[in-house]
């Protein structure tokens, strides 16, 4: 089973478990009903990708476990507290944490309940859960992050405890930069064993060098869309759900996203929701090569 966690930013979403399912205009997630701006704000962009990508795929559909939270905290609360009671039961293969609140106590809490599964799922943080997990000092304990060149800039310097006081100037990383980054914030133990660097030229890690890059279709006018890297995660974590080698499913995302965003022909003004509903026709392309 694929899991994936995180709020989501409005008010009065109850804490929900269930099976997602995604039409192109609503996500469904047990009970409830996500339409409009909700369905591709981070968390749920993430979801409905992982949704198109296992239905394309011809894999079981995600599971999710999320709140509404609109940055006081209580559904973070209530998120963390649902997981660490309830794990052992729900037995993910793959766990994606993506929005969360910064927190300590419960965020490790819940990854040493985890490590106490028999069988320990594959452990992958993006977003607020990637800063969380660095900033706690428990990087290592997740199997996959996938950052932002910033997000990166922030794992890579050891000395920051928040991303807003990174020494390295984030505007500056390119393709060149990825590289030394990557590999000084595993050689810091603030990376895992896997990463995707999401940028303008995409970057597989393993180990803190670069195992492989993707860089066609070149799609520039893909990089303004918000939330095309929460579908990278999304699609990512689907096909890792499948048991695809983690390295190439890693890259077969990057593909996956950048033939969605080709097939979507975007301008600037091209919003995710616009994006999404491509990823299922871009899967079967890739995969079908």
């Amino acid at each position: 089973m694929l899991l994936l966690v995180g709020t989501i930013p409005m008010d009065g979403m109850p804490l929900t478990f269930g099976k997602c399912e995604y039409d192109g205009s609503t996500l469904k997630i047990g009970d409830v009903v996500l339409e409009g701006q909700y369905v591709t704000l981070g968390t749920a962009a993430m979801i409905c990708a992982a949704c198109e990508t296992c239905n394309a795929a011809g894999a079981e559909l995600p599971y999710a476990c999320v709140v509404g939270d609109t940055g006081m905290g209580e559904g973070n609360k209530k998120l963390f507290d649902y997981l660490i009671e309830n794990i052992t039961e729900i037995k993910p293969s793959v766990m994606t944490l993506h929005y969360i609140l910064p927190t300590k106590d419960l965020f490790v809490k819940l990854v040493d309940t985890i490590d106490t599964l028999e069988k320990r799922p594959f452990m992958i943080a993006d977003a607020g859960a990637l800063l969380n997990a660095k900033a706690v000092g428990i990087s290592r304990r997740f199997d996959m992050f996938t950052p932002d060149p910033g997000e990166l800039s922030f794992l890579a310097d050891k000395e920051a405890a928040h991303p807003a006081y990174v020494q390295h100037f984030i505007f500056d990383v390119d393709q060149t930069e990825v590289p030394k980054l990557s590999k000084q914030a595993y050689n810091d133990g603030n990376a895992p064993k896997y990463m995707i660097v999401k940028a303008p030229v995409d970057h597989i890690i393993v180990d803190g060098k670069v195992a492989a890059v993707v860089n066609e279709p070149n799609v520039p006018t893909m990089e303004p869309i918000g939330g095309t890297g929460d579908t990278i995660t999304g699609e990512s974590s689907a096909l890792i759900s499948t048991g695809m080698p983690v390295e190439k499913a890693c890259e077969m995302a990057c593909k996956i996203n950048r033939v969605a965003g080709e097939m979507a022909q975007p301008i600037p003004a091209t919003t995710i929701a616009q994006f999404i509903p491509f990823i299922g026709k871009a899967t079967k392309k890739v995969l079908a090569v």
